[in-house]
């Protein structure tokens, strides 16, 4: 004498195992295509004002000039930001103490007055990218230097900054 919970049981059985494989699998995809992060740094800024004399120092060591990296700028600003760009002397300083400075444009929002970023508040979280698959020719220290340069001494409305890089 058959029962209906061992036919049901006999039917459910193989899908059981078909649901835990593609679960696996989803899962073995999820970690794979996530983006490990070799460094992240962020300064939080006093009375979310950040002078013009203030630079931001970041420090890291590549022990593989092989590997490549995605290279971010974290910037989280309040929407009292009385600007639409926030423009950055930024200096990187090589292993063999030899400098580039570059000047960076990063926009905060859109011409339309519509805050980009995340964050639902009064505070805006933007990651920018500064480079894509970037290689760190030298091994050693290398040290990053941030400054604003905009026209105010005091600018008020960056809370914080950061630089994250990720390895690609």
């Amino acid at each position: 004498m058959i029962y209906y919970k061992e036919i049901i049981m006999i039917m459910i059985y193989p899908l059981k195992n078909y649901f835990v494989f593609f679960f696996l699998l989803l899962a073995g995809f999820m970690v794979s295509c996530n983006h490990h992060t070799f460094y992240q740094k962020t300064v939080t800024l006093p009375n979310e004002t950040w002078n013009m004399d203030s630079t931001l120092v970041y420090e890291l060591t590549i022990l593989d000039s092989l590997q490549f990296y995605s290279f971010y700028i974290d910037v989280r600003n309040t929407t009292d930001y009385p600007f639409q760009n926030l423009y950055l002397f930024f200096t990187t300083q090589f292993p063999d103490n030899t400098q580039f400075t570059d000047t960076l444009n990063c926009v905060l929002c859109d011409p339309y007055g519509r805050w980009m970023g995340k964050g639902s508040g009064k505070i805006k979280a933007n990651r920018l990218v500064l480079k894509h698959k970037v290689r760190f020719q030298q091994t050693g220290s290398y040290i990053f230097f941030a400054q604003h340069a905009m026209r105010k001494v005091d600018l008020k409305g960056i809370t914080d900054f950061g630089v994250t890089l990720q390895y690609e």
